[in-house]
């Protein structure tokens, strides 16, 4: 994904203005269809980022949820 990253956030950057615009859109009501794409295009991107940010952690310190060994036993829990 390192690769299409630059591509994904200037998709992303382009989208600002027409997001303002959208987001209440989706939040108040059934979209049209146009909106409908849009919003599956953006849970589709951040579910990208996530795997991403996710095998990042993996390969920072083994652990998806940035845990490393030992930080249980420092915990209060």
């Amino acid at each position: 994904m390192e690769d299409r990253t630059a591509a994904v956030l200037t998709a992303l950057t382009g989208l600002r203005h027409d997001l303002d615009r959208v987001v209440p859109l989706l939040r108040h009501g059934a979209p049209p269809p146009l909106q409908r794409a849009l919003a599956a295009r953006l849970i589709e991107v951040g579910e990208l980022l996530d795997d991403h940010a996710d095998a990042q952690a993996v390969a920072g310190n083994g652990h998806a949820d940035g845990m490393v060994p030992g930080d249980a036993e420092d915990r209060d829990c």
